[in-house]
């Protein structure tokens, strides 16, 4: 049997919920109204999935997620809202939620939901994967600008440093990058500089090192 805690400050919306649940035979629900009574009952009892929804007037600042993961690190924390969930999404994902659903989706997501967290996968909106990719890529980037800043290397230098880390010789970087062949070799000679290093396979290894490739 799959025990679930579903919270919800409005009686009539969880009951809801755990009569559309436990038409599910392995399903049992169990549904409380306050932050209190959830953990009271996590204290008391065993549950697979923890369902709840971050603006009940009761939650504070995500206090009730916090005291979820001190007191039963196990349990699966799904997020179901009816409200925007971009403003809590960096801190709900470090807390440990499994899934975010909609309360406007379909029983038939809530259940695809609960059973693919159960299996160790996660669901979301796409809008929050989507915002989840262009983070990584902004912090990505910005730690790019970063270390070029520190070792005062430009976009041209790092270009001919990816494709040396790629065994092109310097005729090859010069075709590949459409410059002379001596520009070439006086952008190497300013990376050696740059880089404190004296030969290819050196600055090859140390912007590995550092993160730039």
């Amino acid at each position: 049997m799959i025990n679930i805690l579903v919270v919800d400050n409005h009686e009539a919306v969880g009951e809801g919920i755990k009569l559309l649940l436990e038409q599910e035979v392995d399903f049992h629900v169990t549904v409380v109204r306050t932050d209190e009574e959830s953990l009271n009952a996590l204290s008391q009892q065993t549950f697979d999935i923890f369902l709840f929804d971050i603006n009940m007037p009761v939650l504070k600042d995500l206090g009730l997620v916090k005291k979820v993961k001190k007191l039963n690190y196990n349990v699966i924390k799904i997020f179901y809202t009816g409200y925007d969930i971009e403003p809590f999404f960096n801190i709900l994902v470090e807390s440990g939620v499994s899934s975010f659903v909609s309360k406007t989706a379909s029983t038939e997501n809530l259940i695809s939901a609960i059973r693919s967290a159960l299996d160790g996968n996660a669901m979301m909106p796409a809008q929050l994967l989507r915002q989840l990719k262009l983070v990584d890529t902004q912090k990505n980037t910005m730690e790019l600008m970063n270390q070029l800043i520190q070792y005062d290397l430009k976009k041209s230098e790092l270009a001919v440093l990816k494709l040396v880390a790629a065994g092109k010789t310097n005729k090859e970087i010069a075709e590949n990058l459409f410059v002379s062949l001596r520009t070439v070799e006086y952008r190497l000679t300013m990376i050696f500089k740059k880089l404190q290093v004296y030969s290819r396979k050196e600055a090859v290894e140390k912007i590995i090192k550092i993160g730039l490739l």
